[in-house]
């Protein structure tokens, strides 16, 4: 396979997991057919399709506004993840109005937000952009929320009696946020090669041999070793053109230190975002689609953790630090049987 068309395929990996159509043609030429225009459907965390009729047109167009008032005040696309799910769980994404009885206090609006407590006046927090702003005015306040789970930085801003309530919305807010970001439409790319890397050895009835940490030093890292699964993965996505890892890491726990783990940058400069993003997530899906050819155990990427098991769901940290490297925002972590 040529640089060129290694090149080509991952421009047109990328373009399918989300860059603009313009960008695409700008990359590859109007004249390319590889991709199509086709419904989009938005895919929830476990990597089924969610369900978008749970949502009506004015809850959409509350979401909408959210996000688009985190873009004018700065706040990146985890701040407007936790800015929905907060709003989906304190009003279901609806301009709730003081419902009597039934109202916690004097609270209104989709983030329930309280007069009382200085969020505003009444007939300010009517509007659902006032609230957002709010929101996210007191978000950007709280020192290290970028790197905090969503439940702990959604808390620290709405202080409620019930804060673990915001994690069960992480998955709905992720996929709300993703059909924002792709539009109504987005590309069929069900004819590109996710599918084609070349599988690594199996025992005659399919399981996976017992390999030890035997080709020294690692490649990739000039020491230690890696087994020779771990070899065949390195080789196939570097041959899929994505960046080389590290793999042999000194460590107290995983898979590094026995040679069965690699870590692919997709920046070195804090969280991935545009272009590193959009590679990452091409690379993430890639992962997935070639998990059984490869042996891959799971997939780490942008606090989200991918398993055959459990598809994706929330990555809750349990080793790393509290920044991109700890939280894989910079870099997809790859384990293999």
């Amino acid at each position: 396979m040529t640089k060129a068309f290694i090149g080509i395929v991952t421009v047109v990996i990328i373009a399918c997991l989300g860059l603009p159509t313009l960008l695409l043609s700008s990359l590859l030429g109007s004249g390319s057919g590889a991709c199509s225009l086709a419904a989009s459907p938005t895919m929830s965390s476990s990597g089924q399709p969610a369900d978008t009729g749970q949502w009506d047109t004015e809850q959409l167009a509350i979401a909408t506004t959210i996000i688009e008032v985190g873009v004018t005040k700065g706040v990146d696309s985890w701040g407007q993840t936790i800015a929905l799910a907060v709003a989906m769980q304190e009003s279901r994404l609806q301009n709730l109005p003081h419902l009597g009885s039934r109202n916690n206090f004097d609270s209104l609006g989709p983030f329930q937000q309280r007069p009382s407590q200085g969020w505003g006046t009444p007939s300010q927090l009517a509007d659902p952009a006032y609230q957002a702003g709010k929101f996210y005015d007191k978000l950007k306040t709280v020192p290290g929320w970028q790197t905090m789970p969503l439940t702990e930085a959604a808390q620290k801003v709405q202080l409620s009696a019930y804060p673990q309530a915001y994690t069960k919305w992480t998955s709905d807010a992720i996929a709300l946020f993703d059909q924002h970001r792709t539009g109504e439409s987005a590309l069929d790319c069900s004819d590109m090669p996710f599918g084609n890397a070349e599988p690594a050895l199996r025992n005659p009835d399919g399981t996976w041999p017992d390999e030890s940490c035997s080709i020294h030093p690692d490649p990739t890292t000039g020491t230690g070793c890696i087994t020779p699964r771990t070899l065949h993965l390195v080789q196939q996505a570097t041959a899929a053109g994505f960046p080389k890892p590290g793999c042999y890491r000194v460590d107290d726990h995983g898979e590094h230190p026995k040679g069965r783990a690699c870590d692919f940058m997709m920046t070195t400069r804090g969280e991935a975002s545009g272009a590193q993003k959009a590679q990452g997530d091409a690379m993430a899906a890639w992962a997935v689609a070639n998990a059984d050819r490869l042996g891959i155990m799971y997939v780490i990427w942008f606090r989200m953790i991918w398993t055959p098991a459990q598809g994706w769901h929330t990555y809750n940290n349990p080793y790393g630090g509290n920044d991109p490297s700890g939280w894989h925002t910079n870099h997809i972590h790859l384990s293999v049987a």
